[in-house]
């Protein structure tokens, strides 16, 4: 039984005890209420004073068996609050301690700042991916422990937040906080930290997308244009619209990136060579190379060459069988 049962149960018969003798020397002793009230409370709380009352036999008994009961309910109930309190924070400080030391071994994470609207979803999606993510949020502490999210509680702009959510072993952040200044700071003092992390920043303004990317950004994410493109999107190209919403939920059919390293079968290989659609049941819609350069539509003469990115379509589960291609 938990210390917080364990309380309930001992509280609710002392009120029992407290009500039974109050009710006891109503009849026994003939009392009126608050003066049975006031004995019991006093014989209970052991103070010692003088009785409220004379007592025949049977009220005598009655307070013998009011200060065995009561007192050790009492006792009980302060052992079961202390416990309560204690071993809560005590609990509670090993989860901290626990969660610290699993963030500090994570490598190639992604740190996602704020936990709004905008950081849930993020969250969320990644934790569902198996992606390893980090949020650093100053609430929603509860909230993110009952969601299995890992969390830093502090400030995002603050270096040692960024710090203990391991920015220098991370593979990304994402600065989604309200504040358009709060994400250009977190932007500059990541960037700082760690001049190979790859930036993703939130902002409200349009203004500020200029100054995200001076600040470090390798992105920036407006809401409100993205809100605007889809919006026209619905009304000049509706089933454009809804191909990419189903890609992007994962729904029938995904869009996936894959990346060719030296020890792929497809590497060096020309696309029409590759069986890469045979195997993976997908189709390349582009590939871009090692140095930044892209072919959208590539022809089955393309050669696929090592750290080419693959960008693939294709239906439900795409990620497991483009990894099948590296056994």
């Amino acid at each position: 039984m938990s210390p917080r049962r364990r309380l309930y149960i001992s509280i609710s018969v002392l009120l029992l005890v407290l009500m039974t003798g109050t009710a006891g020397y109503m009849v026994l002793e003939n009392q009126p209420f608050l003066d049975a009230l006031y004995m019991t409370v006093i014989t209970l709380s052991t103070v010692g004073y003088k009785e409220a009352f004379p007592l025949d036999d049977s009220g005598r008994i009655l307070t013998i068996a009011i200060i065995i009961v009561g007192y050790s309910t009492v006792a009980i109930s302060i052992a079961n609050l202390v416990s309560l309190i204690v071993g809560g924070e005590l609990r509670s400080h090993r989860e901290r301690l626990r969660m610290k030391d699993t963030i500090a071994k994570l490598r190639g994470h992604t740190i996602i700042c704020g936990y709004g609207r905008m950081g849930s979803n993020i969250a969320l999606d990644l934790v569902r991916e198996n992606v390893d993510c980090v949020v650093i949020d100053r609430g929603k502490g509860d909230e993110l422990d009952d969601r299995g999210v890992l969390h830093v509680q502090g400030d995002a702009t603050d270096d040692y937040d960024l710090e203990e959510a391991g920015i220098r072993n991370a593979s990304a952040l994402v600065s989604c906080l309200t504040s358009d200044a709060d994400n250009v700071y977190v932007t500059l003092t990541a960037r700082g930290l760690c001049p190979t992390i790859k930036i993703i920043a939130r902002a409200e303004q349009k203004s500020t997308e200029a100054k995200l990317k001076r600040a470090g950004a390798d992105s920036v994410i407006s809401p409100q244009t993205i809100g605007a493109n889809k919006a026209v999107g619905l009304l000049r190209r509706p089933h454009v619209v809804d191909f990419a919403d189903m890609a992007a939920r994962g729904v029938d059919i995904e869009i996936a990136q894959y990346l060719v390293d030296s020890n792929s079968p497809i590497a060096g290989k020309a696309l029409k060579d590759s069986s890469i659609r045979e195997r993976a049941d997908v189709v390349v819609v582009a590939i871009k190379r090692a140095n930044g350069n892209q072919v959208f539509g590539p022809g089955p003469q393309e050669v696929i060459h090592v750290d080419d990115q693959l960008i693939v379509i294709g239906r439900g589960g795409l990620s497991e069988r483009l990894e099948r291609l590296r056994l």
